[in-house]
């Protein structure tokens, strides 16, 4: 024999059938208390469409980051904070008939009362993901519950421009102070460039070329001045060796008077002649009595030339002095002057070759300042194309021409409450009764240790018994079982209902507890879910 035994387990079921359905109506009986006594909600809810950008995105872009369902997420986190949601439940009386409720409870009911819904549907606007957001908003008067969703969504829209503006004006006043800040800067490295440009403008690399010529008809210049200076040095050197002989300065050779001259040319003349003529000829003649007359001349002056010779060579010397002397004092000037103009040359070299020497410094801390200007200039360049790109975007967000939210379905009142669903809460005391019941037989029959079949007494005393008589009850102890048992069912099912009435009437209203004891529970979490599963 097997310990399982339907005809065993449908006698014990069928025993303690009172049990069963005692437990299973209590609970039924509370379930169904509920279903009866929660008040209905009502829940209106409305629809917003999220659109995509009017305007395709390659022509105008907009500034606005961030997808849609973030945005809707701020939004969101924004309307239920607990200033909103106080402000609403004060402007509608959502809790007119709750005077009991602190702002923190109420705070609770507003946000457990409300629900939101993203929904992706795809195919926007040049191709983009379009969203559908449900907002609903659950109330006992359904006038309350249409007020406070049209009102959460008036503040969904208008916090969505709000964003978006705010959002679009924000970057256009960033890249309005980006680029004034970038142009002060070029200004101001505008004008290092230029006060380091005249600060250095002799070491420039822009003039390195012209300061090279110039080095190199300086050192030329220098090389001619140097060789006119060995010349005049020469010069002069010969010049005081005449003035330290004076003698030297006398001519050699006297210069012919024009007597002497004359005579030459008579005697040249004579001799040429003679060659065709003779000695007697008159030409011959004549030439010879006027080379005597030139002699005789040329005899007295030679004689007074003797006589003024010592004076002639005196005057001749202090002369010649006079004109070394001279000649030595032009040669000294000039001298002079080459001297000075060596000097500034050599100077003029020198500061060429300083300043040819830190070019290569001037021109790495120009670059390095050039650099930074291109670096500015690029940035100002990107800043400005950034400004009237956001310039363009902030006009695209105040002419409502970029992503938009549309109300599709407006909240309404609705006609009749969603909760509670009173069929789900019965058939779900239904089934709970009748678990419960079975469980409260099974406990008892677990806990019952007492021999009751063949099988027991095999287990309990490791022998087969001959034969097994069961206990056979008289009609006396049938009937007082019976009384007891009815008895019970009426004392438990009576005062439970007593118990219901008293603590609806005495303690607080079934409902109210039936809600706390649902936010304990969190049962009412479990129901909106097997609802929503329901529902999709």
């Amino acid at each position: 024999m097997t310990d399982f035994d339907p005809r065993y387990l449908l006698s014990i079921f069928l025993r303690r059938f009172p049990l069963f359905l005692l437990t299973a109506v209590l609970i039924f009986a509370g379930f169904a208390a509920a279903a009866v006594l929660l008040p209905p909600t009502f829940t209106s809810s409305a629809r917003i469409l999220v659109e995509s950008q009017r305007i395709p995105q390659s022509m105008v872009q907009s500034t606005v980051g961030g997808g849609a369902s973030e945005r809707l997420r701020v939004i969101q986190q924004r309307l239920m904070t607990r200033e909103n949601l106080l402000e609403i439940a004060n402007q509608f009386r959502v809790f007119a008939d709750r005077d009991d409720l602190s702002p923190t409870e109420m705070v609770q009911e507003m946000r457990r009362s409300t629900g939101f819904r993203q929904v992706a549907l795809g195919g926007g606007r040049g191709g983009g993901m379009a969203l559908l957001f449900n907002v609903a908003f659950s109330a006992a008067d359904p006038r309350v519950a249409s007020q406070v969703a049209g009102e959460y969504v008036t503040r969904i829209l208008e916090d969505n421009v709000r964003i978006r503006t705010d959002r679009a004006a924000n970057t256009y006043g960033f890249f309005e102070q980006e680029t004034q800040r970038l142009g002060g800067e070029l200004t101001a490295i505008e004008s290092e460039i230029v006060e380091f440009k005249r600060a250095n403008r002799d070491t420039l690399p822009d003039t390195l070329s012209f300061r090279t010529n110039q080095l190199e008809r300086v050192q030329q210049r220098q090389q001619l001045l140097d060789r006119e200076r060995a010349d005049l040095r020469q010069e002069r050197k010969l010049l005081e060796e005449m003035r330290e002989d004076p003698a030297s300065l006398v001519e050699e050779e006297r210069q012919l008077t024009e007597p002497e001259r004359a005579l030459l040319q008579l005697q040249q003349r004579r001799r040429m002649r003679l060659a065709i003529l003779s000695e007697t000829h008159p030409e011959i003649l004549g030439i010879d009595t006027r080379i005597a007359a030139l002699e005789r001349i040329i005899e007295q002056d030679a004689e007074m030339r003797e006589a003024t010779a010592d004076e002639r060579n005196n005057r001749q010397i202090s002369e010649r002095l006079s004109r070394i002397e001279q000649q030595i004092e032009v040669v000294d000037t000039r001298l002079a002057q080459l001297d000075d103009e060596l000097v500034q040359l050599e100077r003029r070299e020198a500061e060429l070759q300083r300043s040819i020497a830190e070019t290569p410094n001037t021109q790495m801390a120009l670059t390095a300042l050039n650099r930074n200007y291109s670096n500015l200039q690029r940035q100002y360049d990107t800043a400005r194309g950034k400004l009237a790109v956001s310039a363009t975007g902030e006009q695209l967000e105040l002419q409502q021409q970029a992503e938009r939210f549309e109300v599709i379905e407006q909240a309404g009142t609705p006609e009749s409450p969603d909760k509670p669903d009173r069929l789900m809460i019965l058939m779900m005391g239904a089934g709970g009764g009748a678990g419960a019941g079975i469980a409260v037989i099974a406990l008892l029959e677990f806990l019952n240790k007492a021999i009751r079949r063949p099988s027991d007494i095999v287990a309990t005393l490791e022998t087969q018994p001959l034969a097994v008589i069961p206990y056979i009850y008289t009609d006396a102890e049938l009937r007082r079982r019976t009384v007891i048992k009815w008895s019970l069912i009426t004392l438990i099912v009576g005062g439970s209902i007593a118990v219901v009435t008293l603590t609806h009437i005495f303690y607080m209203p079934l409902d109210l507890l039936m809600r706390k004891l649902m936010e304990m529970t969190q049962l009412d979490t479990v129901l909106q879910l097997i609802r929503s599963r329901i529902s999709f």
